[in-house]
């Protein structure tokens, strides 16, 4: 599996004009248009944004191969600053006008500009040359140290598969870049062949071990299920020799019917609390962000209330001093009222003194 193994296919190339509105329109119309206005697309994406984000956290985003930007646009709307690339000129032109400023059309294979904590390339390498697919891992793998990835290794009859490969050929390939599988992350919600990989300089006795750890319970659960078979097998032969095979294989059948029916229950029930958990994780992080949003104006309400109340103490300071000014003065104006009183008073005796004398005449 190495980089040097060949394709059958090498030399065919896909082109911006075979991804066009027919191409939409064969391979993901039906009976909702692959676009973010169909509930059951929207809601798909919106999942898969949220659980992606929940097992690695990320500020930026970029979507090789992002069509018409579904998931860049639920990245967004999950609090991601999310961009998206894409060589159909069709897919880009006929995107929502909320995302539309944040594609370009553009080959997988064209340098990445800046760095990205997380990009996702699902469902786009095996469209691609060999040559150009290995070029496109070259420039991931450049701008980031995380990536969801997922390539179908079925569907040959689709016209544009042109580069199918097991998923142990492109795990080998983004090895030799130093990107690894995380085997605690499950993304079977995405395709059941997408992973998770990250950048790390793992050991060979590293790589054993976090595969044997996903293996070896795999091969305990086969050969559990071995055994189940051959039980269900001796037992169908048995009641088979006892005669009363129809009605009691019947009988199995509709057990097993119903234990089938309760795992999907079930499985269904784990998806819809997963979801849930994931819609409060996301709840509570707006409720924390509009904490912080409150504390900030709290903090500027009670700076604003204790420049007031210095303010109110500084005019309180200066109406005491006025007021004391006030009491001097009106203090000082009686005391000079008091004084024309007097003057008054006694200039009034002068006069009449006069007066008399003047009436009286000279003294003789």
């Amino acid at each position: 599996m190495s980089e040097s193994s060949s394709s059958p296919t090498a030399g065919l190339t896909t082109s911006s004009e075979d991804y066009g509105g027919a191409y939409y329109a064969s391979h993901l119309g039906g009976a909702d248009a692959y676009s973010w206005e169909s509930e059951s697309w929207r809601e798909f994406f919106t999942r898969m944004a949220r659980r992606i984000l929940a097992i690695s956290p990320a500020s930026s985003v970029l979507d090789v191969g992002c069509a018409k930007g579904l998931l860049v646009q639920a990245f967004v709307e999950a609090g991601a600053d999310a961009h998206g690339v894409d060589i159909s000129q069709h897919a880009v032109e006929s995107s929502h006008p909320d995302v539309r400023d944040r594609l370009r059309v553009g080959s997988a294979t064209e340098p990445i500009e800046g760095r990205y904590d997380l990009i996702t390339c699902i469902e786009v390498l095996e469209h691609m040359e060999s040559s150009q697919a290995l070029d496109a891992m070259d420039e991931m793998c450049r701008a980031t140290d995380r990536i969801v990835f997922s390539s179908s290794p079925l569907d040959l009859a689709e016209p544009t598969h042109i580069n199918v490969h097991e998923t142990a050929q492109w795990m080998a390939w983004f090895a030799d870049r130093g990107f690894y599988r995380r085997t605690d992350a499950d993304l079977g919600f995405i395709t059941p062949w997408a992973v998770m990989l990250e950048r790390s300089t793992l050991t060979a006795r590293e790589v054993v071990s976090r595969y044997e750890a996903v293996v070896g319970p795999l091969i305990g659960e086969t050969l559990a299920k071995r055994e189940a078979l051959l039980a269900a097998h001796r037992e169908i032969s048995r009641l088979e020799e006892d005669g009363g095979a129809t009605a009691a294989l019947t009988e199995q059948v509709e057990l097993v019917k119903k234990f089938e029916a309760e795992v999907l229950e079930a499985r269904h029930a784990q998806l819809l609390q997963r979801d849930h958990i994931v819609g409060i994780e996301a709840e509570i992080g707006r409720q924390n962000d509009d904490i912080l949003r409150l504390h900030g104006a709290l903090r500027k309400v009670t700076a604003r209330a204790e420049r007031l109340a210095e303010r109110k103490k500084a005019q309180g300071k200066r109406i005491s001093g006025l007021q004391s000014r006030l009491t001097t003065a009106r203090d000082r104006n009686a005391r000079l009222e008091r004084r024309v009183a007097e003057l008054e008073g006694a200039g009034s005796r002068s006069l009449a003194a006069r007066v008399a004398r003047r009436l009286r005449g000279p003294a003789r």
